[in-house]
C-alpha cells in the first residue's frame, strides 16, 4: 500500500511541475505581447524592416495570439519584395504561407482564397490558373460582399486563362462579366463609403472586356444560350438590359429575348424595349402603344421623360406632329431642368416643314419655330449649348427671303402666325 509519505511526495512533485510550466507559459505570453507591441509599433511607423525581426517572433512563438499578425504581415513582404528582389520567389511562397495560417488558425478561407489570388497573380502572373481558381471561390462564395480588388483580379485571371488555356471559353468569360457587373452595380449604389473603388474596379473590367464584346460575338453566345433559358425571367432580364448597355439591340437575339420577357413579366422596361422593337421594324402604330404602356407603368420621373420623348419620335415618324410636341412637352413638364425635349421639339417643327402651307412663306416660316426652340434648349440646358447652336446655325439659313416676306407685306420683327398645325405666333426674320 501507498502510505501517505509517498503520496505528499507525489503531489508536490505535480505541484511543482504545475509552478514551473505556469511560469514557462508566463514568461512565453509576455514574450508575445511584448514582441507584438515592438512589430505593431514599427508596423505603424513604417519601418517594415524593423517591425519583420518582432512580427516573426509573434509569427513563428504564438500564432493565434491576435489576427493583425496576419492581416499586417503580407505587406510586410511586399516591402521585402520591393527592396530585395532576389529573394522575390521565397517572399512569395511565405505570403502564400501567411494566408494559409490565417485560415487555418483564424479561418474566412472565402475571403481569405481573395487576398491570396490577388497577389499570386500581382507577384507571379504566370500562375494565372491557379490565380483563377482561388478569386473564382472567392468571388462564387461572397457574391455582393466581394472586395473590388479582388474582383478586378478574378477578372484579369479569367482573361489570362482564356487567352491561354482550354480552361476557359469565351462563353464563360461572359457570364462571369454579367456576374461581376450585377455585383459592382449593387455596390456602387449600396456601399457608398467604398463605392468610387467599384467604379474604378468597373472601368478596368470594361477595357479588359471590350474585345469580348463585339455585337457579333454577344449574339452569338447568347442565341446559344436563349432557347435553353426562354423561361428563366432572371436571364431574360440579364440578356436584354446587357444587350442593350453594349447598344447591340438590332438583332433577333435581342428581339426574340425582349417579346419573351414582355409576355412573361411585362414592365415599364420590358414595354419601352418593345417600343424600340416596334420602331426598327417600322412598326409605329405598335411603337406608340408600348410607349404609353411604358410611360403608364414608370413611376422613375426621370425613365418616364425619356419614354416620353420617344413617344413624341414614333409620333413623328406618323406625321402625327401635334401629339408629337404634346409628348416633347410632357418630358418638358416632367423635367423642367432638362433641354433635349425642346431639341426634340424643333426637330418635329423641320420635319413637318414641307408638308405646312403652299408658299415659300408658309412652308420656310416653321424653321422661326424650330430655331426658337432650339434656343430655349439651351437656355433651359447649357450642357446642350453646342448641340443646339449646330442646329440653329443649319436651319436658320432655311428662313424665309426678303423678298418672301415682301411678298406677304412682311417685315423683320413682324408677329406672324404659322399655318398648318403648330397653330403659333412667331417673330419675322430672314435669312439674308
Amino acid at each position: 500500500m501507498i502510505n501517505n509519505m509517498e503520496i505528499n511526495k507525489t503531489n508536490k512533485t505535480i505541484f511543482l511541475i504545475i509552478m514551473i510550466m505556469s511560469s514557462i507559459l508566463g514568461l512565453s505570453q509576455s514574450s508575445c505581447e511584448t514582441d507584438y507591441a515592438i512589430y505593431r509599433n514599427e508596423y505603424k511607423q513604417k519601418n517594415y524592416e524593423e517591425a519583420l525581426k518582432s512580427w516573426r517572433k509573434v509569427y513563428n512563438n504564438c500564432p493565434t495570439y491576435n489576427q493583425n499578425t496576419f492581416v499586417n504581415g503580407p505587406k510586410l513582404y511586399y516591402d521585402r519584395i520591393k527592396n530585395d528582389e532576389n529573394n522575390k520567389q521565397y517572399y512569395i511562397d511565405t505570403i502564400m504561407n501567411i494566408y494559409d495560417d490565417r485560415i487555418k488558425y483564424f479561418g474566412g478561407e472565402d475571403y481569405i482564397l481573395g487576398l491570396k489570388g490577388s497577389d499570386l497573380l500581382k507577384y507571379s502572373p504566370e500562375l494565372y490558373l491557379e490565380s483563377y481558381v482561388m478569386l473564382r471561390k472567392s468571388v462564387t462564395s461572397l457574391g455582393n460582399k466581394s472586395n473590388p480588388e479582388v474582383i478586378l483580379s478574378y477578372f484579369k485571371s479569367l482573361d489570362k486563362t482564356q487567352r491561354n488555356s482550354e480552361e476557359v471559353t469565351k462563353q464563360d468569360v461572359l457570364d462571369a462579366y454579367i456576374i461581376l457587373s450585377d455585383i459592382i452595380s449593387y455596390n456602387i449604389n449600396n456601399n457608398s463609403k467604398y463605392s468610387k473603388y467599384y467604379e474604378i474596379a468597373q472601368t478596368n473590367i470594361e477595357n479588359i472586356f471590350a474585345p469580348y464584346a463585339s455585337c457579333e460575338d454577344l449574339v452569338l453566345v447568347f442565341g446559344d444560350r436563349l432557347n435553353s433559358n426562354f423561361d428563366d425571367i432572371e436571364f431574360l432580364r440579364k440578356i436584354t438590359s446587357f444587350l442593350d448597355k453594349k447598344d447591340c439591340t438590332e438583332n433577333e437575339v435581342f428581339f426574340t429575348a425582349v417579346e419573351q420577357l414582355h409576355k412573361l413579366s411585362p414592365t415599364s422596361s420590358s414595354s419601352y424595349d418593345m417600343g424600340n422593337n416596334s420602331l426598327s421594324k417600322k412598326n409605329y402604330s405598335e411603337s406608340i402603344k408600348y410607349f404609353n404602356q411604358a410611360i403608364e407603368l414608370e413611376e422613375d420621373i426621370d425613365y418616364k421623360a425619356s419614354y416620353y420623348l420617344r413617344l413624341a419620335y414614333a409620333y413623328q415618324m406618323t406625321n402625327s406632329f401635334s401629339k408629337a410636341r404634346s409628348a416633347a412637352l410632357s418630358a418638358a413638364e416632367l423635367k423642367p431642368e432638362w433641354g433635349e425635349p425642346y431639341l426634340i421639339i424643333g426637330d418635329i417643327y423641320v420635319a413637318s416643314s414641307s408638308s405646312c402651307g403652299s408658299t415659300n412663306l408658309e412652308r420656310r416660316s416653321v424653321f422661326w419655330l424650330a430655331v426658337d426652340s432650339y434656343r430655349k434648349a439651351k437656355n433651359v440646358d447649357n450642357l446642350l449649348s453646342e448641340k443646339a447652336d449646330k442646329k440653329i446655325s443649319t436651319w436658320s439659313k432655311q428662313f424665309p427671303s426678303k423678298e418672301d416676306c415682301i411678298w406677304e407685306d412682311l417685315q423683320s420683327g413682324d408677329s406672324y402666325k404659322v399655318s398648318c398645325w403648330s397653330n403659333k405666333s412667331v417673330k419675322v426674320r430672314t435669312r439674308d
